[in-house]
């Protein structure tokens, strides 16, 4: 977890700790990307608001440099706006401090869940582009399957709101012009990469 507040990934630590997960708490932006490329976390938290700069900022960086991983956003001074932007730019979840220790472990278990089965799911490769994160793989795949927004939001416990900024986010990244022309891309994607 990435958070200026010793104090804040302290807690975060102990309460995921408890839970059973293995955590590495860090308050230095450039140390946290480093570590995150070097040692490829199951899964990052990422303070919203820092001193020196942006949460959105390592965000962005991360997912530039190819990490694939979800990425949980966690911010105390949130607003609609800025959950969005996370969505888009590659964030897994949003979650709003404060936080009970329950829906924190349960958001961070929600986020592995499809990591474990990643290697046995759907495989896109659209060459020349921004590689999509695990949850934008998995909304792709419910896409080509003939999936409402509201379908998708109701399996992937969702809402259709954010199904629908990854979608957009999905086909700026795979330069689709319209869902038709996304879907089309995708079935050809999906099967070169298998």
């Amino acid at each position: 977890m990435l958070d200026d507040e010793p104090a804040v990934w302290q807690t975060v630590s102990l309460v995921l700790t408890r839970a059973g997960f293995d955590v590495i708490g860090c308050n230095d932006p450039k140390s946290f990307i480093a570590l995150c490329l070097d040692s490829n976390p199951s899964c990052v938290l990422v303070d919203v608001v820092l001193n020196d700069t942006s949460g959105l900022e390592i965000l962005r960086e991360l997912r530039n440099r190819g990490f694939d991983r979800p990425i949980i956003m966690v911010s105390g001074c949130s607003d609609v706006v800025t959950a969005v932007r996370a969505i888009k730019q590659g964030a897994f979840d949003f979650i709003e401090k404060p936080f009970r220790g329950n829906d924190l472990v349960a958001r961070v278990a929600a986020a592995l869940k499809p990591g474990e089965s990643r290697n046995s799911g759907p495989v896109f490769h659209f060459p020349g582009r921004p590689p999509l994160t695990v949850r934008e793989r998995e909304v792709l795949s419910e896409l080509i399957g003939g999936r409402s927004t509201k379908e998708i939001a109701d399996r992937m416990d969702l809402s259709p709101r954010t199904i629908e900024s990854h979608r957009v986010n999905i086909m700026q990244k795979v330069g689709a012009k319209n869902p038709a022309e996304l879907v089309r891309l995708a079935i050809t994607a999906k099967r070169s990469g298998t």
